[in-house]
């Protein structure tokens, strides 16, 4: 009667530490996957942004700042492209800075993820023209979806 206790206990003790090492190999070869899911979506979504970006660069329309002051409305529902220097320091996204085309002032919203903007830097804003004007400064708005 010892016998077969002694061999069923054996028995269970070598299918649990079987059942243990399958998982252990198990677990270790979903991170893998896991990552390689992860390096997958972050492709895709470089590979969307950047059909975004050459999208809005092919179609966007070079802001004059004469014909926006002339008519409010001139470039709406329109991808703008507007190059100028920044003339205050610019914050991170959600932020605004002040940017000079030609001699006219425009107020940016940064909708853009760089934080790489300096004071007195030259760059070109992809992005549209919005409604009205700033309350606090009077000026124009400008939303900034991408940055040269």
């Amino acid at each position: 009667m010892m016998k077969k206790w002694f061999g069923a206990s054996l028995l269970i003790l070598v299918l649990a530490l079987t059942g243990c090492s399958e998982d252990k190999a198990k677990t270790e070869e979903k991170p893998k996957s896991e990552q390689k899911e992860k390096n997958t979506v972050a492709e895709d979504m470089a590979k969307q942004q950047a059909k975004v970006i050459k999208h809005m660069k092919d179609t966007a329309v070079e802001l004059d700042p004469k014909a926006l002051e002339a008519d409010s409305n001139a470039y709406d529902k329109k991808i703008i492209k507007a190059t100028g220097k920044v003339n205050s320091e610019a914050q991170k996204m959600g932020g605004s800075f002040e940017f000079k085309v030609g001699e006219t002032k425009y107020k940016v919203m940064n909708f853009t993820m760089d934080s790489s903007i300096a004071q007195g830097a030259e760059i070109t804003i992809y992005g549209n023209v919005k409604d009205g004007k700033d309350p606090k400064t009077g000026l124009t708005t400008l939303n900034a979806t991408y940055v040269e």
